[in-house]
């Protein structure tokens, strides 16, 4: 097992942009390996609560370990975070302060999970955050038809070869099953044309792509927000990092939504759908890390925190 330490993302930023304070409770909807709440709670004491969700039953066991101290303050939760209003409900956070949602994988299921979510080692395809998701990206890339490859490549990654490679894909599970990353990785090489100005590894985007189709990641994202906003008291935060443009796009797309009174075509006289705004804008553009933050975790180069509030 490789031994790496974790840098919790813009976690200045995360603090600040919560307003974290004494004696008040927030959520956690993403725990990861605990930068984030281990910081809330070092500033929410001496009775100010945390729940702590994480749909990875490992970073569960690894947390009830590492947060000992602060065990009369922290309600832990092994589920999907779309589950939030539900479990916030039941433990009395139903007007929290504020919610945190760090939609980055952590440094330990990266390295250590052996399911497959990073393709510089050679480990099986399951890229599942939970052994509960019925299917792995084993299933998908040796059941999936070609245009079903080619849709999710470009949908949830961004792939311009989408069409080369998924007919690669197609072609080569006809010999053998595909079953490693190794296996995947030699097989987009092998078929994609490179981009000299492109820095990223050529599989990146693909499995990408694998990842969020297995987890759902996307109708996740947008369920937590609808339930989040349902959940702050009224100047509660919200604070949203992402990590590729489609997730922030989702992200902007709601804050715009839910920060805007009328959604009519500017063409007619008058609103008539009578939407009001239940949010107010903190971060009109979004917030990067500082160049010191990326030298010294090149993982934050690409994460870019937003902030909204609950009127």
């Amino acid at each position: 097992m490789t031994l790496s330490v974790h840098r919790a993302v813009l976690l200045e930023e995360v603090i600040n942009g919560l307003k974290v304070e004494s004696n008040k409770n927030y959520i956690d909807c993403t725990f990861g390996a605990g930068g984030h709440s281990i910081a809330i709670l070092q500033k929410n004491g001496p009775i100010g609560k945390l729940l702590a969700i994480d749909w990875d039953t490992e970073a569960i066991i690894r947390a009830k370990d590492t947060l000992k101290q602060y065990k009369n303050r922290i309600i832990l939760i092994n589920d999907n975070y779309r589950q939030v209003k539900k479990y916030a409900y039941e433990n009395g956070f139903n007007s929290a302060d504020g919610v945190l949602l760090d939609l980055g994988l952590s440094l330990d299921q990266l390295q250590n999970s052996g399911r497959g979510f990073s393709f510089q080692q050679d480990e099986p395809l399951d890229m599942r955050f939970s052994v509960s998701t019925k299917i792995t990206a084993e299933f998908i890339l040796n059941n999936y038809t070609e245009s079903e490859l080619r849709r999710i490549f470009l949908d949830y990654g961004e792939e311009h070869q989408a069409h080369r490679l998924a007919k690669a894909i197609v072609e080569s599970r006809a010999i053998n099953p595909i079953k490693s990353t190794l296996q995947l990785v030699q097989l987009i090489t092998a078929n994609k044309k490179r981009d000299p100005r492109k820095r990223i590894n050529p599989a990146t985007q693909v499995f990408q792509a694998l990842r969020i189709e297995v987890n759902s990641e996307f109708e996740n994202i947008e369920n937590a927000l609808r339930d989040i906003v349902d959940i702050l008291c009224p100047g509660g935060r919200l604070v949203v990092i992402t990590f590729h443009s489609l997730e922030d796009r989702i992200v902007k797309k709601f804050f715009k939504a839910e920060s805007t009174d009328c959604h009519c075509s500017k063409e007619l006289p008058q609103c008539v759908c009578n939407h009001k705004a239940s949010l107010k804008m903190i971060t009109r553009k979004a917030i990067k890390p500082s160049d010191r933050e990326i030298s010294e975790n090149f993982r934050a180069r690409s994460a870019k925190l937003r902030v909204i509030e609950k009127i």
